[in-house]
């Protein structure tokens, strides 16, 4: 082989390693399937991340759909880790804004790993009174701030963590579902 051949075929070697280390690499920023109905909510919050400047696609990677199907009686949505299921017998179709703010819920734990809040009205609260919704309509602009104001990236989640675990800390990390009442 001439030294133009071996320097080709070096390019070449090159280059398809190139594309092929691409390609192995697309799936760590795919989006989820979406339901149609949940689209309109959905883009919405990713509409906020990019104002915001977050880097939301590594932090929905691991989810690979996002439904708008039937779910146990009592719960308006649920995070299972990869999946995000809205109740259907839930929440009307039509019914935007409730879809949007228990989605936003969800997506805060799934995506961004935020636990329940209880101090004071948050989207992050376990539980939602279906009467309280309209509240949470008049007062959206500041709760979805405080929602975003709260963003890690996974790094400072990491970081945070192992600070909390040098002090000691006890974290309740997998509180998942939204409930629509206080059981009794």
């Amino acid at each position: 082989m001439t030294q133009d051949q071996k320097t080709i075929f070096s390019l070449i070697v090159i280059v398809f390693s190139f594309i092929l280390a691409i390609g192995s690499c697309s799936h760590m920023f795919k989006q989820p399937y979406i339901d149609p109905v949940l689209k309109p909510a959905f883009d919405e919050w990713v509409n906020q991340c990019e104002l915001r400047d977050i880097k939301y696609k590594k932090d929905v990677v691991n989810i690979d759909s996002i439904l708008y199907a039937p779910l146990e009686e009592g719960y308006w949505g649920q995070c299972f880790g990869n999946k995000i299921i809205i109740n259907e017998y839930a929440i009307s179709p039509i019914d935007s804004f409730t879809l949007k703010l228990v989605l936003f819920h969800e997506l805060g734990h799934c995506a961004f790993k935020y636990d329940h809040f209880e101090w004071g009205e948050d989207i992050m609260n376990s539980v939602l009174p279906e009467e309280k919704i309209i509240m949470y309509q008049y007062f959206w602009v500041i709760l979805e701030d405080q929602y975003f104001i709260r963003y890690l990236t996974k790094k400072e989640r990491r970081k945070l963590q192992k600070r909390l675990e040098k002090q000691d800390c006890f974290c309740i990390l997998d509180e998942d579902k939204l409930q629509v009442k206080e059981s009794n």
